[in-house]
């Protein structure tokens, strides 16, 4: 199941950079600092989706009812590796960047999840 990981990793940069180049422009429309946070946010995001993606996917073609195990299990664990990275982070940003990269962190988690749903739904269709 090697091919599907490797086309994986393409739409995945391909999002990566549309999200970065997204958040980027309205950071600056706003008038908000830009910082490695925003950096690091985008590069969790990528790391975590790459991940789950590679762990749910191994046993697709094999384990369909395992698959849907895996697909719940990887958002749950997504949600709460989330929260608790946000946390951290809220508690280490200055006081200027607490606002807008909690709401960016909110929205990328969003649309990360969005991604990420449609990938493996895509998968699950015959």
């Amino acid at each position: 199941m090697a091919t599907p990981q490797r086309s994986f990793l393409v739409p995945l940069s391909v999002f990566t950079l549309a999200c970065a180049a997204v958040l980027f422009v309205i950071l600056r429309a706003v008038k908000a600092p830009i910082t490695t946070h925003y950096l690091f946010a985008l590069v969790y995001f990528a790391a975590i989706t790459f991940f789950l993606h590679r762990w749910q996917e191994n046993n697709f073609a094999t384990d369909p009812k395992g698959f849907v195990r895996r697909f719940m299990t990887g958002l749950v664990l997504k949600m709460f590796a989330s929260i608790a990275v946000l946390v951290v982070c809220m508690l280490l940003v200055s006081a200027e960047l607490l606002v807008p990269f909690t709401l960016s962190f909110a929205v990328l988690y969003l649309a990360y999840l969005v991604f990420s749903t449609a990938r493996l739904m895509r998968l699950s269709r015959p």
